[in-house]
Parts: structure tokens; C-alpha cells; sequence
């Protein structure tokens, strides 16, 4: 019948799955290992042309707003 549960149906106990550990690693991390290797503070060539790129963006993104507000009010 379909509104009947079957009898032979098993459940888990909720407080022994909190108890085993869900997964394990079995490998090493190497980037922990080669980031403690390198200098702190050192930035590749890509990091650095990356941020002089952001500088002129916000800086063009600044001059462009001081630009706009200025005919704004010499407009009126």
C-alpha cells in the first residue's frame, strides 16, 4: 500500500555521525610550505602593475568627478 512504511527500514543515529570525522586529508599542503619559504612583503611584477593600474583608474575616476562638478556649477 502506499500509505504504509515499509518494516525493514533503518535509521542512523544523528549522534554518531557528529562523532566520526567527515573527511580526512591525505596530502601535504606545498603553498603553506612555499609561502613561509618566501620574503614577507615582496611583490611579484604582476602585483605591482596591477596596482599602479588601480591608482591611474581611481585617479582618472577622481579628475573625471572634480571635472563634472566644476561645469556643473559653472553651467548654472
Amino acid at each position: 500500500m502506499s500509505g504504509e512504511m515499509p518494516s525493514d527500514v533503518t535509521t542512523k543515529d544523528p549522534l554518531q555521525d557528529m562523532t566520526e570525522p567527515s573527511f580526512t586529508y591525505d596530502y601535504e599542503d606545498s603553498t603553506h610550505s612555499q609561502a613561509m619559504d618566501e620574503e614577507e612583503g615582496v611583490l611579484g611584477p604582476g602585483a605591482i602593475t596591477a596596482i599602479v593600474i588601480a591608482v591611474f583608474l581611481g585617479a582618472s575616476v577622481l579628475l573625471a568627478l572634480i571635472v563634472i562638478t566644476l561645469r556643473k556649477f559653472t553651467a548654472s
